[in-house]
């Protein structure tokens, strides 16, 4: 149980900058840090529903702007980071060992810019419609779960883009449990939605999962492989999905 928690906490202070007891980095935890990455979303999910609950008297474009932050901010902007990064990485259609040099790379280039204020943009839009036309906001909960249990199952089942970094570290050592303990989150999470929620939010948890695929199979084969910051990238691309699937439902 000791471990799990250490695992757990490991987990928060990794994947978001919610304060954590200091507990020193322990090596025989590393492969639950990934299985917990969606109590992480989780948490991130509780708070950024309980955010649009408490600025219900603000004007509609502020309110929307603090809640379309909350979740980059929570998280640290890591996940924002990796979609920046494969953006730049993606999109200047170089070959293989050019996109992956461009996806280490700390710079951040046009293309990421771009992509990046097309995503805010979006998302912003459907934010708004989503508060303003009083959708489901509970969704804002479980989005950030289930987006966190597709890529929490790949990153321990697929192949690692190199042989360092996030995948390779967190994915060391694991085993066949650590996959069926997010697949039992998984199926937890989905029950809670379909006994809490109504057809949009069932609608928009099909739609961060099936676009959450899509991106990571599209950018295994783009890149041989997967990494924290492809990873990212599919965290981002497929919560922007599933709240649009809420917002026009």
């Amino acid at each position: 149980m000791i471990k799990m928690i250490k695992a757990l906490l490991m987990s928060v202070s990794m994947f978001s900058v919610l304060p954590v007891p200091k507990r020193h980095w322990d090596e025989h935890c590393l492969p639950w840090v990934i299985p917990f990455f969606p109590a992480v979303g989780g948490l991130i999910g509780c708070l950024w529903y309980v955010t649009t609950l408490f600025t219900t008297e603000l004007p509609l474009p502020l309110q929307s702007v603090i809640v379309l932050l909350i979740p980059f901010f929570l998280s640290g902007f890591l996940h924002l980071d990796g979609y920046i990064d494969t953006a730049d990485a993606f999109f200047s259609r170089q070959n293989l060992e050019e996109k992956k040099r461009i996806l280490k790379d700390s710079h951040v280039g046009a293309f990421g810019v771009i992509a990046v204020i097309c995503l805010l943009l979006i998302q912003f839009c459907i934010i708004q419609t989503i508060i303003s036309e009083k959708k489901t906001m509970i969704a804002f909960i479980f989005i950030p779960v289930i987006s966190r249990c597709v890529t929490g199952i790949a990153l321990l089942n697929m192949k690692p883009m190199s042989k360092t970094g996030y995948a390779v570290m967190f994915g060391a050592n694991t085993k066949p449990i650590h996959t069926l303990f997010i697949l039992t989150l998984f199926i937890t999470v989905i029950i809670f939605a379909f006994l809490l929620g109504n057809n949009a939010m069932w609608f928009g948890l099909v739609t961060v999962i099936v676009s959450a695929l899509v991106t990571l199979v599209y950018l295994n084969r783009q890149f041989q492989g997967l990494s924290g910051d492809l990873c990212g990238c599919v965290v981002s691309v497929s919560e922007m999905f599933g709240l649009l699937c809420v917002a026009i439902l």
